[in-house]
């Protein structure tokens, strides 16, 4: 009972964080006009990031760094057609397999998915603005979802900190120790 009320406060207290996080980039965003939408994309990218937790934290986010330097070329090969689409795929397969699976594959695609995303429209309108709007659409990209990650990732924390202390608070007599060894 004690540990499912910790689990749904720490699910509203994640849910509460993103929402004031998402709200406060759109607004900024739309104030700022950089493109609200993609920017509440990159926090749910960085969301998710941090909320699976497949390997560590730096290694997932290190995954998706490459993801999201790779965001351009995947969108321009995706613009080729689905040969392009393998091709890019491949890339980022062959990355992750260098590192011996260290580097997961699926942040990476995360990563390139969420910048192709958000700077597809752009693109397609003015693809001759590429050296301008690029480095803009990356580093939104990189400083909404790292937000995200790091939401993701204090709740996180919290959890761990709990977790801890519920098993401080569990003390094991010598008797216990005993049963357990047996």
């Amino acid at each position: 009972m004690w540990g499912e009320s910790r689990r749904i406060g720490r699910t509203l207290l994640l849910g509460v964080l993103a929402t004031v996080l998402a709200l406060g980039i759109w607004l900024i965003t739309s104030a700022l006009n950089f493109g609200a939408q993609g920017a509440v994309l990159g926090v749910a990218g960085g969301l998710v990031l941090g909320l699976v937790r497949d390997r560590s934290p730096l290694a997932r986010y290190g995954a998706f760094l490459i993801g999201l330097a790779f965001g351009l070329i995947a969108l321009m090969a995706g613009l080729a057609g689905w040969v392009g689409f393998v091709a890019a795929m491949l890339i980022l397969t062959v990355i992750s397999g260098l590192t011996g699976g260290r580097l997961p594959l699926w942040a990476m695609i995360l990563g390139a998915g969420v910048l192709a995303t958000m700077y597809e429209p752009a693109f397609i309108a003015s693809a001759w603005f590429l050296l301008t709007q690029y480095p803009s659409s990356f580093f939104l990209a990189l400083a909404t979802s790292s937000a995200g990650f790091i939401v993701a990732l204090l709740v996180e924390l919290l959890e761990r900190v709990d977790d801890k202390e519920q098993l401080n608070e569990q003390s094991l007599t010598p008797a216990d120790v005993q049963g357990a060894i047996e």
